[in-house]
């Protein structure tokens, strides 16, 4: 499982190293390396939980129009600043029979989802930033199933307290269309007990989230990250289903970012 997260993600979509947000120049690349651990429930309403270390590679550009950096690949939309479309990732976990809600059913395999995001940043100042936050993935597992789309609208708020700290703050909501909630949370009639009724799970929200993600900048090249995400499931479309077994989600993260190769070019922060 890490190394099909290592080889899926060339990417860092936890955090990145690069110097302060206040820094008047930056370098147009660099490469580097995170290496950190996880804790997070096997699948959303999962009362068991995965522990994860990884190492995972990572590259930022800072070109004119288009940019590489942790929240994927952006590029300007019709020379508007504040407005970005990026390309959106996210993964899904596998599960197998070895969990017990889900005992004797088909085991879920790793899941990708790639799509695009719209990113409108609302307000712009010294030390802070406001970005309405806007995807639409599709996702589809290692076998080439599709498994339906999914969208999580959030606002971020990214603010400096310190030189050397950033923090971001987001909330936002999850909606999944009725074949991605069925994937997850759907009880066939085959694989119905008398502790699992059947049950078949609509299109809609799926959860409310909020998340915290530090970031402290050791020295140009080296970074120490954090993120925790909490997530509720009692207001979406799943909430009822038997295999929903904890409607409260959380998320930790904590890790190390270095950035071992700097391009000698540098750009303006801005």
């Amino acid at each position: 499982m890490i190394y099909m997260i290592a080889l899926l993600f060339p990417l860092l979509l936890l955090e990145n190293a690069y110097a302060s947000e206040t820094a008047t120049e930056k370098p147009l690349w660099e490469v580097g390396i995170a290496v950190g651990g996880a804790t997070l429930p096997q699948y959303m309403g999962s009362d068991e939980r995965y522990f994860i270390a990884a190492s995972l590679p990572y590259l930022i550009y800072r070109g004119k129009r288009l940019k590489i950096d942790r929240s994927g690949i952006s590029s300007e939309l019709f020379g508007i600043r504040n407005l970005t479309l990026d390309a959106s990732l996210g993964i899904g976990l596998p599960v197998r029979n070895s969990n017990l809600a889900r005992a004797g059913m088909p085991e879920l395999k790793f899941s990708l989802q790639v799509g695009p995001r719209l990113n409108w940043k609302l307000y712009q100042g010294d030390n802070s930033k406001i970005t309405l936050r806007l995807p639409y993935r599709g996702v589809i597992d290692t076998s080439g199933r599709w498994l339906g789309w999914v969208s999580e609208p959030d606002l971020s708020i990214r603010f400096q307290p310190r030189p050397e700290l950033n923090v971001q703050l987001t909330g936002g909501a999850l909606f999944g269309s009725r074949l991605f909630h069925n994937t997850y949370y759907g009880v066939g009639p085959l694989y119905a007990t008398a502790a699992r009724p059947a049950y078949h799970a609509s299109a809609g929200l799926h959860s409310l989230s909020v998340a915290a993600r530090l970031r402290y900048s050791i020295s140009d090249s080296l970074t120490l990250f954090s993120t925790i995400r909490y997530r509720n499931l009692s207001a979406g479309a799943v909430a009822a289903s038997p295999l929903v077994k904890d409607h409260d989600y959380l998320l930790a993260t904590i890790g190390v970012t270095w950035s071992f190769w700097m391009s000698e070019e540098t750009v303006s922060a801005e």
